[in-house]
């Protein structure tokens, strides 16, 4: 299981390849936290709407996300370019806010399913919010293998 906190420094976050899947070009994100790392895939609308949130709410610049294209936006040049800006984006904006890791980009790189921290506070949140309803449809609840693990560890 992962742990941002402890490696902060020792994390990468690349976008080695892009797929197509009907006529939607889909980024596969690469987030490496120590020796722990995972995929995730988001179309380019995922990240307009993420930058929206962080340029809203954390203070990341706004001009510092792709433009969108609307016309040639299927031509393969255009799609590499692109993926390497989003790279340099998502390079940025997680040095720019690592000490905070806002909700939003912990969200929008899965650390709530990788990362024991984000992990363990996501199921608090699930808790606080629907505790009572959990408890309501059944008297029991069954956590995921990971979630075990990060409550016995912590």
């Amino acid at each position: 299981m992962a742990c941002f906190l402890s490696n902060r420094h020792d994390t990468a976050i690349t976008i080695p390849n892009v797929e197509n899947n009907e006529n939607i070009s889909i980024y596969i994100i690469m987030v490496r936290v120590g020796s722990i790392s995972w995929t995730v895939p988001h179309r380019y609308n995922d990240f307009v709407e993420l930058h929206e949130k962080l340029s809203s709410d954390h203070g990341v610049a706004k001009d510092i996300l792709p433009p969108k294209k609307v016309i040639g936006n299927r031509d393969p040049a255009f799609i590499e370019k692109r993926r390497g800006a989003l790279e340099v984006y998502l390079t940025s904006v997680v040095s720019f806010l690592q000490r905070t890791m806002p909700r939003e980009l912990a969200l929008f790189l899965d650390f709530h399913l990788y990362d024991i921290l984000f992990l363990l506070q996501n199921l608090a949140m699930h808790f606080f919010m629907d505790g009572d309803t959990l408890l309501q449809i059944s008297k029991s609840y069954t956590f995921t293998t990971f979630e075990v693990c990060g409550i016995v560890r912590y």
